[in-house]
């Protein structure tokens, strides 16, 4: 794995400006994630009953992998993702290994311990207390390849996406959609993860250069909604209701499907990417985010795939353009919701002949 850059390894403000001037850019689609993978213990009734690949990275990944558009010849679809890990990190060759090389560092490999209570408040949502137990560097500005995107994922857990790393994103792509979790979330010294008001932070002066900002209902009171919705589109996901668009002007409510996983972890970060492949095939935001609450209820299924390719290829083109994203329902909203919402009903029939698939990482029972 290639080592990580140092903190004092970065940019001064007039190269970032130079970069934008003279660097050439990459394939139209190539897209940029950043933030870190993790090592989840899950822990339920005092004993650990699976550990497992986490962090945003490898949820985006396995989602962005089977729902991009990409050219017929192509493998992996075209993203790059900057994440970091230690020298204990495990899933470097697993059975299920992360999909992108990490950059390798001194300190540990991120891990959260998630413990879960015997009395579930439902199947889509258990009761959940998350606690980071050790936390690997940050991700510096300078770690980011010296080339432009055409979009970015802001994707961090562990506070591990700085302020200046998020601003140089800013720069390099496009389009940068920004997951609320990696702005406000605090620890106490234990590692309990509890949040801060957006607008307390260093990431607020950045909220007006991002195109999307994706928060849990959770989390949106401290992301302030009537505020940040003036300064980009807003985007509270709820679980079995789904999820709800704010813009400055309107908003759109988005119908949910039925929740096929019942650990809720990564199903934010797999929302986040079904959404940003959404927009790639040229869908509105709001038919988007049918896409993304597929994903954020389902496993990956590379029938998503065929399904785009026969309800939408043929109608847009794919792109994602940072200025002129529109809102309104499509003529193919409905239908494409039926056609998702037929392939989540046939979700859980394909996970028992295949109790492998779905998973976001290398799942192991203990």
């Amino acid at each position: 794995m290639p080592l990580a850059a140092e903190p004092d390894d970065a940019h001064e403000e007039g190269e970032d400006q130079q970069l934008l001037l003279t660097a050439k850019g990459g394939p139209a689609l190539e897209g940029l994630v950043v933030g870190s993978y993790c090592h989840d213990v899950l822990i339920r009734g005092g004993r650990i009953v699976g550990e497992t690949l986490g962090g945003a990275a490898a949820f985006v990944s396995n989602v962005l992998d089977a729902a991009s558009p990409r050219e017929e010849e192509q493998g992996e679809a075209p993203f790059v993702v900057v994440s970091k890990v230690g020298r204990d990190f495990a899933y470097a060759s697993a059975p299920a290994p992360a999909r992108r090389p990490p950059l390798l560092c001194a300190s540990p490999t991120t891990s959260f311990h998630a413990q879960f209570s015997d009395a579930a408040a439902s199947a889509h949502a258990p009761d959940r207390e998350l606690r980071r137990v050790r936390a690997c560097d940050p991700i510096y500005p300078a770690d980011l390849p010296d080339r432009r995107f055409a979009y970015g994922l802001a994707v961090g857990v562990a506070g591990e996406v700085l302020p200046e790393t998020l601003e140089r994103m800013i720069r390099l792509c496009h389009a940068v959609l920004v997951d609320a979790q990696a702005l406000i979330r605090a620890f106490d010294g234990d590692g309990a993860v509890g949040h801060v008001a957006l607008e307390d932070t260093p990431y607020a002066r950045l909220l007006p250069r991002v195109a999307f900002l994706k928060a849990s209902s959770e989390e949106a009171p401290y992301v302030g909604v009537e505020t940040a919705r003036r300064q980009c589109c807003v985007i509270v996901t709820d679980g079995r209701d789904g999820c709800r668009l704010y813009w400055d002007g309107g908003e759109a409510r988005v119908a949910p499907f039925p929740a096929v996983q019942v650990d809720p972890t990564g199903a934010g970060d797999s929302f986040l990417a079904g959404f940003a492949a959404g927009l790639l095939w040229g869908l509105s935001a709001t038919d988007a985010a049918l896409l993304g609450n597929f994903f954020g209820a389902a496993a990956v299924s590379q029938a998503v795939k065929e399904i785009l390719e026969e309800k939408i290829a043929k109608r847009s083109s794919p792109c994602i353009n940072g200025t002129t994203f529109t809102f309104d329902r499509s003529s193919v909203h409905d239908e494409l919701h039926a056609a998702l919402q037929e392939a989540a009903r046939l979700m859980p029939e394909q996970q028992q002949a295949d109790p492998t698939n779905g998973n976001g990482g290398d799942i192991c029972s203990v």
